[in-house]
């Protein structure tokens, strides 16, 4: 999951609107994919009347436009956001893996869930998801973090197989598969109630 937002981000930080100010449709449109991303509207808020007429109402020269231009201009940002962070995971030497799998309950799909953690030159704690292979980190893989589900442990399992053939793994993959202790008490806990 990308984070579009700093974590100390501040409504009253941002510029005041100047009256005379030169309309950036460029600008408005980046902002207005932002917002998408960060609070996880869909691409057809764009087209709500509720959502033009508010718009129109801040500033007369918005245009309306598409879900489809929404969706391009989301995937932009998307994109230049995955760039950065490959540069970051370019240069971490080791990276642990976090995944969590599973089953919708009004859906017939599935879903995993991939992070990856690791430390950055400057000693901050990063993460990111996606598939290994896309992120370019698949020799980069020290540890994978589960719960006890058993389709987490086929899914370690190929993982572990695959990268032992081609001698990925450090410490012969001993400290490869490491379970979410916290987790396991968790539901435990809550199964003694």
């Amino acid at each position: 999951m990308l984070n579009f937002q700093p974590s100390d981000f501040d409504v009253d930080s941002l510029p005041l609107i100047v009256p005379n100010a030169k309309y950036d449709e460029n600008k408005m449109r980046e902002a207005i994919a932002n917002w998408v991303l960060g609070t996880e509207q869909p691409f057809t808020v764009m087209e709500e009347v509720l959502y033009v007429k508010m718009m129109k109402t801040a500033q007369p020269q918005v245009k309306k436009f598409s879900r489809a231009t929404s969706r391009t201009d989301c995937f932009k940002i998307y994109e230049h956001e995955k760039k950065k962070l490959k540069a970051l995971t370019k240069a971490a030497s080791k990276i642990s893996l976090t995944t969590n799998c599973w089953r919708s309950s009004h859906q017939r799909i599935e879903y995993m869930v991939i992070t990856g953690h690791f430390i950055d030159k400057n000693w901050r704690f990063d993460d990111f998801g996606n598939c290994l292979k896309e992120w370019e980190i698949e020799n980069k893989i020290f540890t994978i973090s589960v719960d006890n589900a058993a389709y987490n442990d086929r899914v370690v399992r190929t993982l572990k197989d695959n990268f032992s053939r081609e001698k990925r793994l450090s410490c012969e993959g001993r400290l490869f598969h490491i379970r979410y202790c916290a987790y396991i008490l968790n539901i435990l806990m809550k199964d003694t109630k």
